[in-house]
């Protein structure tokens, strides 16, 4: 597991994906040893598709199987017509930066002191304004950047125009890695050429890290978890950094997943969902708060 040496490079400064090289097969009988132990059952490309790796090639569509790809569909399915909707006005934007009053808050909070509930209403309002200015700026930057613009190694969007939440496309891929051929595998056989990710941005950001997970194609390896959470220390408290910014975590998660041997895989257990990649990461955390940053014995989970 990467150590916590890298991260100072991260300051405002884009990773380079390291060069591919010649990866192994992915096996399937072994878990994670950061995963929960309950991982989903998952089997390898097609030989076919993993010939074409790196060749710059499309693969052939024959014997092609799924590999999350009508889920990728389904959610392009969805997030088009909620567009739809909005541009009839009705449903109503979630973007513009503002914060609701949460329906969940404990009943206990009505008798508390009048100074005390000012006092934390005062706190989430200054919180709240600090992560929407910090949002906005991230987004204004991550939409003119070369990564984006000229590059296209990646795309952005908000979700469902909600400032708090992006979906991000992962797009250019070392073209050696076995992800590449994956994907170019899945996308003659099903039309799905990249990686569909999310970040969710919480309320204390940026001093608190976002959580990010991939939503589709199914993927196994590089340091991706049951649910679709990611391995890696910076996205965690310790190893978090009010500086770095969203570009950097983009790249650096291309970088891991390649670096970590990511391989699309034709059928999954169960597609990736938010509540089993949170529980995942809740894992993660604990583990390497025992642990320290390096890969444990299986014994110790």
């Amino acid at each position: 597991m990467p150590s916590g040496s890298w991260l100072g490079s991260l300051r405002k400064k884009k990773p380079v994906l390291p060069p591919g090289e010649p990866l192994a097969p992915v096996e399937t009988d072994k878990k994670n040893a950061h995963d929960e132990p309950a991982a989903a059952a998952a089997v390898a490309m097609p030989a076919e598709a993993e010939a074409v790796a790196g060749s710059g090639v499309a693969a052939p569509t024959s014997g092609f199987l799924d590999g999350g790809a009508e889920r990728y569909r389904s959610l392009l399915r969805e997030r088009e017509m909620k567009a739809q909707l909005r541009a009839a006005g009705l449903v109503e934007d979630g973007g513009d930066g503002t914060v609701s009053a949460s329906s969940s808050a404990p009943a206990t909070a009505a008798v508390q002191p009048a100074v005390a509930v000012k006092g934390q209403k005062i706190q989430s309002v200054q919180a709240s304004k600090v992560r929407a200015r910090r949002l906005m700026k991230e987004l204004r930057d991550v939409k003119k950047c070369a990564s984006v613009t000229t590059e296209r190694v990646f795309d952005v969007d908000l979700h469902d125009e909600n400032l708090f939440e992006w979906d991000v496309w992962l797009k250019k891929w070392d073209p050696e890695s076995k992800i590449a051929g994956d994907l170019a595998g899945l996308a003659g056989a099903h039309g799905v050429s990249d990686v569909w990710i999310r970040l969710s941005f919480p309320d204390n950001f940026p001093f608190s890290p976002p959580f990010l997970r991939v939503l589709a194609p199914n993927i196994q390896g590089g340091f991706v978890l049951s649910g679709g959470a990611i391995c890696m220390e910076l996205l965690t408290p310790d190893g978090w950094s009010s500086a770095y910014t969203v570009e950097a975590i983009i790249h650096q998660t291309m970088s891991m997943m390649v670096k970590g041997e990511a391989r699309v895989v034709t059928r999954a257990s169960r597609p990736f969902t938010e509540s089993e990649a949170r529980r995942s990461y809740d894992y993660l955390v604990k583990t390497h708060k025992k642990h320290g940053w390096f890969t444990p014995a299986m014994k110790d989970g």
